[in-house]
């Protein structure tokens, strides 16, 4: 908590994925909000997805790989580590 009393959202970022949402998002010229809308997240969290700060669970990236019409291998690039 800083010393205004809020509380900093930690962050759950995955560094074995790199999003692509971005990239897919103006392929299809759509916005975040109308993502959030349809999958009921906030505007916040797809904002997080897009950035690589989190990752959604599994069930809601099948959700919206379907919504935008294509793989979940064309929203996220895995990064295996080298040391595994």
């Amino acid at each position: 908590m800083n010393s205004l009393g809020v509380v900093a959202m930690p962050t759950e970022y995955n560094d074995d994925l790199k999003p692509k949402l971005k990239v897919r998002f103006a392929m299809l010229d759509v916005r975040q909000q109308k993502i959030a809308e349809d999958l009921q997240e906030s505007n916040q969290t797809i904002s997080a997805w897009v950035n690589g700060h989190k990752t959604p669970p599994l069930k809601k990236a099948f959700r919206l790989a379907k919504l935008l019409d294509c793989r979940i291998e064309d929203l996220w690039e895995y990064i295996e580590d080298k040391d595994e």
